[in-house]
């Protein structure tokens, strides 16, 4: 394999990072971009040396790829990427979360698996220098006896956000803060505490004009006895705003806590012996410098071999983990445990409404008409 070439399916907010990361490593290449309005696609890769496409197979059957991104809305996460895989057999790079429903992703899994694909999920802010410090301090021991683990998201989405595109906001194909925001820390939270026994939350929607929710919190009970909580809203205002996405974890050996944007910064550290500055970044905005690693790693294991930083197993769990949080919303806060495999009743499951809105995402009506 000479470069490992990339193809981006759906150029909406998160496109640019990928392109970024593919651009900076020198055994990358951007070979097209696809998407269903074809300007966001040129914008996305102008300056590139990429092709442009409305039908992600027509692109697949030109182009030469070994690898495709994709970013389209989160409910079609696994249609898409199983079209991709039995069609094409390409290798895929999934942005968060890797499904909505856990019975699609073990699908998925189970596709990938069958056809000899790499799966990589993004979850990029793993790999922010503060979250590796402190996962390094996990696995040496160095907290003890974990005590309590929080993570507090306060961003800001208003309600051009959620107009900007019909899948936005929807049950069936988006969900809402926890889903769409908080999945990033949702999944930091069980990485660097592990494994929820059970869990307990409320939600509501206080001032977007949306199915879902744009403020949560809960509880958790982790196996090793710890607590933990989280805080997740997308209505702080002033309007366009992000204030915080912070994770604090407390033993009893010490306490440790990242903020910033996007758990960027290392704000405390009690084991002594560090700089913090060494382990803090200033990226431009919310999605910080992880694409870069995820990237990375693709191109690592696919020229010489090795496993996803990220594998399809691990973000499950936190898939399962948004399910039961989900769940016990709906059973009015009650407390769900996770080895009764909880799933939502809402999240991902379409109805009639949401049946016309994914078919807008489909290849057979691209341009507008069935296909044969």
């Amino acid at each position: 394999m000479d470069k490992v070439r990339f193809a981006i399916v759906g150029c909406g907010r998160i496109a640019y990072r990928h392109i970024e990361a593919i651009q900076a490593n020198p055994a990358a290449e951007l070979a097209a971009l696809c998407d269903l309005k074809l300007e966001r696609a040129r914008e996305r890769g102008r300056g590139t040396a990429a092709k442009f496409y409305r039908d992600y197979r027509e692109m697949l059957a030109r182009e030469k790829v070994d690898v495709v991104c994709l970013m389209t809305p989160s409910g079609m996460h696994v249609e898409h990427a199983e079209d991709i895989i039995r069609r094409f057999g390409k290798h895929m790079v999934v942005e968060k979360p890797m499904a909505l429903r856990v019975e699609d992703g073990e699908r998925l899994i189970g596709t990938a698996q069958a056809r000899g694909v790499r799966l990589f999920i993004v979850h990029q802010n793993r790999f922010n220098k503060a979250v590796q410090k402190i996962r390094a301090a996990v696995d040496e021991g160095r907290f003890g006896k974990l005590v309590l683990g929080t993570i507090r998201i306060r961003w800001s989405r208003g309600q051009s956000y959620y107009d900007r595109d019909p899948w936005r906001g929807t049950w069936a194909l988006d969900g809402g803060a926890l889903t769409n925001q908080a999945i990033h820390h949702i999944d930091l939270l069980r990485w660097l505490m592990g494994d929820v026994e059970g869990v307990s939350a409320v939600a509501a929607t206080r001032l977007a004009k949306v199915e879902v929710e744009d403020t949560a919190t809960a509880w958790l009970r982790f196996k090793n006895g710890a607590l933990g909580a989280i805080e997740a809203t997308t209505a702080t205002r002033p309007l366009d705003k992000d204030l915080e996405a912070s994770v604090s974890m407390l033993g009893e050996n010490g306490t440790v806590i990242a903020e910033g944007a996007s758990v960027n910064r290392l704000v405390l550290w009690t084991f002594g012996g560090e700089d913090l500055a060494a382990f803090s970044e200033a990226p431009p905005n919310v999605y910080g410098f992880g694409h870069n690693h995820i990237i990375d790693n693709v191109v690592e294991v696919l020229t010489k071999g090795g496993e996803p930083l990220v594998t399809p197993a691990d973000a499950l769990e936190s898939v399962k983990l948004l399910n039961a949080i989900y769940r016990s919303i709906e059973l009015g806060g009650r407390e769900v445990l996770l080895k009764d495999e909880p799933r939502s009743a809402r999240l991902g499951v379409l109805d009639e409404k949401s049946r016309k809105v994914a078919d807008l995402y489909r290849t057979e009506v691209v341009l507008g008409r069935a296909k044969a």
